[in-house]
C-alpha cells in the first residue's frame, strides 16, 4: 500500500493505535491484551514504500479483513507463521519463517490467521518486512538499467503471491531483522533507516535468480559473481572459484574481467574495502574486527590495503 494516508484511513483499527501519520512516516503499535511491538510503513522519495511488523502477543488473533494493492513487493518473513486470506487470490497462502514472496496486484480484502502447526511456545512473533516499488519507477529504471524481469510487474492484471528462493536469501532475511531493529525517532534514525531500506532494495535488485516460474538462467560469469559478493571474506581462491562454477580459470579470468572491467581479485578487494568503511563509520567497529569481518587475519595487512584503497588509514576513521 504506497499511499500512507489510504492506510491510515482504510485499516480497521479496532486492534491498533495510530500515530498520525505525516508525509512520509505511519506507525501503528498494538492495542489489544498481551501484546506489544509496533508496525510503520515509510515512504521514500523516490516512491519505494519500506513496511515494518514486529510484534509479538500471547495470544492467537484474527483482525478484521482490510483492503490492500500494490504494483510490486517484496515479503521478507524473519519470524511468522501464518496463513493469508485475500478476497482477490484463488487460494490461501501459507507464509512461515524464512520465507521470501512476490505479491502484486489489487488484493481485495486480506486478514491472515496465525497458524498454530507451527507454534512451540508462546509468544507469537510477526516479524516481517515489506518493500514495495511503484510501477512507474521500476519502469523508468528499465529504460536505462538491467532491471531483473522477475521483477517487473506481470502482462496480467490479477493478484499475485509467489514464493521466491533467492540466491543471497540468508542475507536479505539477515538485513530484514537488522532494519526491525532500527529506531525512527530522529532525523539521525529515520535516515539510517532509509539509507537501509535502499541497500535491501540494492541487494534486491542484484538477483537474477529465482526457483520455479520465476527462473532466470544465470551464465558461469554471473555465478562467479554470486559466489564472491556472498563470500568474499573468505579465502576464494580462482581455482576453486573456477571449479565451483564448472570453467576453465584462464576462461574464467578473461570473462570476469571483460563483464566485469575488474580483475577477479580487485573486485574483491573493492567489496572488502566498501563492508569495512561501512564498519568503521556506521557500527564503528574497532580495526581488529573490521578486518576479521572482511576477511584479514592480520590487520596490519589489512591497515595497509585500506590506506592503499583509500588514502586514509583505518585508524583516521575511529
Amino acid at each position: 500500500m504506497a499511499n500512507l494516508h489510504a492506510f491510515y484511513d482504510h485499516y480497521q483499527t479496532e486492534y491498533w493505535s495510530f500515530d498520525h501519520p505525516d508525509s512520509d512516516y505511519l506507525i501503528k503499535r498494538p492495542t489489544y491484551d498481551g501484546s506489544s511491538g509496533y508496525g510503520d510503513l515509510l515512504s521514500l522519495h523516490n516512491g519505494i514504500v519500506l513496511g515494518r511488523n514486529s510484534i509479538a502477543s500471547s495470544q492467537s488473533l484474527v483482525e478484521p479483513a482490510a483492503p490492500f494493492s500494490c504494483d510490486v513487493g517484496m515479503h521478507l518473513i524473519v519470524d511468522a507463521n501464518y496463513t493469508l486470506h485475500a478476497s482477490n487470490l484463488r487460494t490461501d497462502t501459507s507464509i512461515h519463517s524464512q520465507q521470501i514472496w512476490r505479491r502484486s496486484g489489487d488484493f481485495g480484502d486480506i486478514n491472515s490467521i496465525v497458524d498454530t502447526e507451527y507454534l512451540q511456545n508462546s509468544p507469537i512473533n510477526s516479524h516481517i518486512v515489506t518493500i514495495d516499488f511503484n510501477q512507474t519507477l521500476l519502469s523508468r529504471w528499465a529504460e536505462s538499467f538491467a532491471v531483473p524481469t522477475w521483477l517487473l510487474p506481470f502482462d496480467n492484471q490479477d493478484p499475485e503471491m509467489v514464493q521466491v528462493s533467492l540466491s543471497n536469501q540468508p542475507r536479505l532475511l539477515a538485513r530484514a531483522a537488522y532494519i526491525l531493529s532500527l529506531p525512527c525517532c530522529t532525523l539521525s534514525d529515520r535516515l539510517a533507516l532509509e539509507s537501509q531500506a535502499l541497500l535491501l532494495c540494492q541487494d534486491i535488485l542484484g538477483i537474477q535468480d529465482i526457483s520455479g516460474r520465476l527462473a532466470n538462467q544465470k551464465s558461469q560469469i554471473d555465478q562467479a559473481v554470486d559466489i564472491i559478493r556472498q563470500e568474499y571474506s573468505n579465502k576464494l581462491t580462482i581455482s576453486l572459484l573456477a571449479q565451483r562454477v564448472g570453467i576453465n580459470e584462464c576462461y574464467l579470468k578473461q570473462q570476469f574481467k571483460q563483464q566485469t572491467g575488474k580483475t577477479i581479485g580487485s573486485f574483491i578487494r573493492e567489496l572488502r574495502m566498501q563492508e569495512a568503511m561501512r564498519l568503521l563509520l556506521d557500527e564503528y567497529k574497532s580495526v581488529q574486527e573490521t578486518a576479521w569481518y572482511v576477511g584479514y587475519r592480520d590487520p596490519s595487512n589489512f591497515s595497509k590495503a585500506f590506506a592503499k584503497f583509500y588514502g586514509v588509514t583505518p585508524t583516521q576513521l575511529i
